[in-house]
């Protein structure tokens, strides 16, 4: 039995006692496979120490963009297009996005999309509210994205914005990296292996998010660009075949 702990723990509670399950999984398993050692840490935290482990990092994800498909973050004259891109759950923090977004002066160069499907209709709705507040400056796509519109709606944006208030492993962070995009990331251990070159990492909540996206509107074109060259570079060193390969 191998089991690939994508999250330490469910986001949403699937036993009455969600660390007894992971430890009798975890106890089970001939093998355990992980993406980070910070994952493997978390689960040592909750008394769940595999028999035997490997860190494999997550793959890069699909649609792969076309050779010149995307423009270079931070060209063009309009403002800096933020985005984020997943499903759009509790976790994800994007409340605290949105809030850190609306909370920029008035006159930052910003605009921010949020797409991704939305199952609980109080969220969807708390997001509506704070996204009407934006105005303009906000659009809402809260719906599933078909794979066909992932590249040109990725390629869009400035920098991919994932404000997890917790998280073991991202695969919207491992999609921006493979188009090339910058992210904007809390200081989380989950999230430590990702390349620092195209991260811009923030601390202190709401607060510390607002200064990061106000830093991020107003970087110079060149900063930009050497975080996406950063980013496509992390993304082209892992191969699915290779992983296989380590895998089996």
């Amino acid at each position: 039995l191998v089991w690939t702990a994508h999250n330490v723990l469910p986001h949403q509670p699937v036993f009455a006692d969600d660390v007894s399950a992971r430890r009798a999984l975890v106890g089970a398993s001939d093998l355990v496979l992980a993406h980070s050692q910070a994952a493997l840490a978390e689960l040592a935290v909750l008394g769940a120490v595999p028999h035997r482990s490997a860190v494999i990092e997550h793959g890069p994800l699909g649609p792969e963009p076309s050779a010149g498909a995307l423009r270079t973050p931070g060209t063009g004259d309009g403002p800096r297009q933020f985005l984020f891109f997943g499903k759009v759950e509790e976790y994800k923090g994007v409340e605290d996005l949105l809030a850190a977004f609306l909370a920029l002066p008035g006159d930052t160069p910003a605009r921010l999309t949020v797409a991704g499907q939305c199952d609980d209709p109080e969220l969807r709705s708390r997001v509506e509210e704070l996204a009407r507040r934006g105005g303009g400056r906000v659009t809402l796509r809260l719906e599933h994205v078909p794979d066909a519109d992932v590249a040109p709606l990725v390629g869009a944006a400035d920098a991919i914005v994932l404000p997890f208030r917790r998280v073991t492993t991202s695969g919207s962070a491992v999609l921006a990296l493979s188009h090339g995009r910058p992210l904007v990331l809390p200081d989380l251990p989950g999230l430590a292996d990702l390349p620092d070159q195209a991260v811009l990492r923030y601390n202190g909540g709401i607060s510390g998010l607002a200064m990061a996206l106000s830093r991020m509107a107003r970087a110079d074109r060149g900063v930009l660009a050497a975080m996406s060259a950063a980013a496509s570079d992390h993304a082209s060193q892992t191969t699915w075949q290779e992983m296989a390969e380590r895998t089996a």
